[in-house]
């Protein structure tokens, strides 16, 4: 009953102020006059409270008797206490007396500009067994928010589940339901559980600051506080509630359409499955199916891609590999990759390049990929037998690549956001075209990676987009006969034995299939014991190695085969769906060669092989 801050929770009979300290600071006087302080008492029928302090003093210490008082300072400023004067005096009096014009002077700093008419305002409960500070709380919120007002936890919690507010600012010490077991209430309900809410409390320290955190309290504001401090605090919490609210619904939002995309080509494949089983041998009828499979399993890919992009850029997991490039080239490489997706739309793509060469320090790839999104979107959101313009041209010691279209236009409010993951100007259900909102966003990043800038412009909607790419030439111009004559297509594969090794008999026959028709001899194993076996009597040049291997996983398989006698001769090559930069390092640190990601693209691999050197005895052209 003595301890500082003691309270009996929920009792009905306590009054409505108090701060939980009035009985300690009794035995505290008591004990330094010598005394001590007692208490009986049964439940429904009183309590008796006893002071025993003897007479006289000199039991006293000396030092202590008639000595000047010595009070500590706070450290909190007069501007606590001033509004807390403030607060009490009526909130209209006729009049105004020297004291309160004082007081208003010197605290009449604007706190937060009121809100206009219309302007639609946060809902805040406030909770407070004072009635004054309940309605001071009142007057102080709102001017900016709407404020409702309840006495009590109980009644805070039941207004809560009846009429949701946006936020909840209650005393800790309040009749039936205090401050503790009211922000537990809202936490172990799932419809209120991220409801922001702040604790206010005469108890201080740190100890007590941290008791209403753990509570679950989001916030925990000393009284007395400062008004701007209190208003400031509210505010923070409000506009991390509404970002937590947004990201949310783009989480959710992003989950819906990545399941659309993702089971928009499972369908036609699906389909296709039962079609070879119904067509019998009919070539025709297959040839057309394995052309649709294929775009559709290349659509998946590419969202699978995207996804994976957008993680290592953000992680800054990406490194470019750049080069010196003509930009007429990256602009047919980004045309030649969107074209299908313009001819499906009928639309018209106007490119002006200039006479000049452009050259970029640059990676090609990535750059290509920059204009292939733009030159994507542009199809996307542009109706059918539309118009695109992509336009390049040298300003100063940069490039600016334009992709323009006469499509659906941008909400002016929105161009500031384009770029943002997961944005999506407009669903629209009934359009062919999808996407997981990731395309700009890849777009933004790929062009500061490279020292450049993008800028979205559209004059609103219907009015068509424009997308502006600026980029920094390389540092010397090079003569355009200089990138003549590069041929990107990979040199054929020598002929050699190449062994392949997946748990996947339908990836590992397929590989093997398209390896032959490329002139290698080829040899498949399923787990790593047959891999091991395979290598020791085939005796291959290259090893095609799956990682999420049985019994035995790829890595293992690398070390045991870099420990036999012609181990160190063999080029190991991953191919696996585990792509992460921890992925890549394990497999370096297993000796693999290379690290490709499943589904490997046919022309990367082939390129890859050509490069590799013929080893002695394990070249094709040499066997006996």
């Amino acid at each position: 009953m003595f301890q500082r801050f003691h309270r009996v929770k929920n009792a009905r009979s306590r009054t409505h102020e108090g701060t939980g300290i009035g009985l300690a600071l009794v035995q505290e006087l008591a004990r330094l006059h010598g005394g001590d302080v007692s208490v009986q008492s049964r439940e429904g029928r009183g309590s008796t409270f006893t002071v025993s302090i003897p007479a006289g003093k000199s039991h006293l210490p000396a030092d202590r008797i008639g000595a000047a008082r010595q009070l500590a300072s706070t450290s909190l400023g007069a501007t606590p206490f001033i509004e807390e004067a403030l607060r009490w005096l009526p909130a209209e009096e006729p009049g105004s007396g020297p004291e309160r014009e004082l007081v208003k002077e010197m605290a009449n700093a604007p706190l937060m500009p009121d809100r206009g008419p219309g302007v639609s305002a946060a809902r805040v409960l406030v909770a407070d067994d004072n009635a004054d500070m309940r309605d001071y709380l009142r007057r102080l919120l709102e001017r900016r928010y709407e404020v409702v007002a309840v006495a009590d936890g109980q009644a805070a919690l039941e207004r809560i589940r009846a009429d949701l507010p946006d936020l909840v600012l209650a005393d800790v010490m309040m009749p039936r339901l205090d401050g503790f077991g009211l922000v537990a209430a809202i936490r172990a309900d799932e419809r209120t559980r991220t409801l922001p809410a702040i604790l206010l409390s005469a108890r201080a320290g740190e100890e007590s600051r941290i008791e209403g955190l753990a509570a679950g309290a989001d916030d925990y504001l000393i009284k007395p506080f400062s008004a701007r401090e209190l208003l400031a605090r509210i505010g923070s919490q409000l506009e991390l509630a509404r970002l937590r609210k947004e990201t949310d619904r783009r989480k959710d939002e992003f989950l819906a359409t990545l399941a659309h995309e993702l089971r928009t080509p499972l369908a036609p494949i699906r389909n296709s499955v039962h079609i070879l089983r119904m067509a019998g041998g009919d070539r025709g009828v297959a040839e057309r199916v394995y052309e649709m499979m294929e775009r559709q399993v290349n659509h998946m890919v590419r969202l699978v891609d995207d996804l994976m992009e957008v993680s290592r850029i953000t992680r800054g997991k990406i490194d470019l590999r750049k080069e010196p490039v003509e930009l007429a080239a990256v602009v047919r490489s980004a045309v030649e990759t969107s074209k299908p997706l313009i001819e499906a739309a009928r639309h018209q793509l106007a490119v002006t390049l200039p006479d000049e060469p452009l050259i970029l320090d640059a990676d090609p790839v990535r750059l290509a990929q920059v204009l292939a999104n733009l030159l994507n979107n542009a199809a996307k959101y542009t109706p059918e037998g539309g118009r695109i313009w992509l336009t390049a041209r040298r300003a100063g010691l940069n490039v600016e690549v334009s992709v323009r279209d006469s499509g659906t236009g941008i909400p002016i409010e929105v161009l500031p956001k384009v770029f943002d993951l997961f944005m999506q100007v407009e669903r629209t259900y009934s359009r062919a075209q999808g996407g997981l909102g990731i395309g700009l966003t890849l777009v933004r990043s790929l062009v500061s990676l490279h020292g450049g800038s993008v800028e979205a412009r559209s004059d609103g909607p219907g009015r068509g987009s424009e997308f502006v790419v600026r980029l920094p030439l390389a540092a010397g111009q090079l003569a355009a006969h200089d990138w003549d004559g590069r041929d990107a297509r990979p040199a054929a594969v020598a002929p050699r034995r190449i062994l392949v090794v997946d748990d996947n008999r339908d990836a590992a026959d397929s590989l093997g299939m398209l390896l032959k028709f490329l002139g290698a001899d080829v040899c498949t194993a399923n787990d790593g014991p047959a891999a091991l076996e395979a290598f020791r009597t085939y005796r291959p040049s290259v090893v095609l190695l799956d990682i999420g291997l049985p019994e035995m996983d790829g890595y293992e398989v690398a070390r045991r085969t870099r420990q036999q006698p012609e181990g160190g001769d063999v080029t190991l090559i991953a191919l696996t769906g585990w792509g992460q930069e921890e992925d890549r390092r394990r497999s370096k640190e297993a000796g693999i060669d290379h690290h490709l990601v499943k589904p490997v693209d046919l022309n990367a691999l082939e390129k890859l092989l050509a490069t590799l050197p013929v080893k002695g005895e394990r070249q094709l052209t040499r066997r006996v």
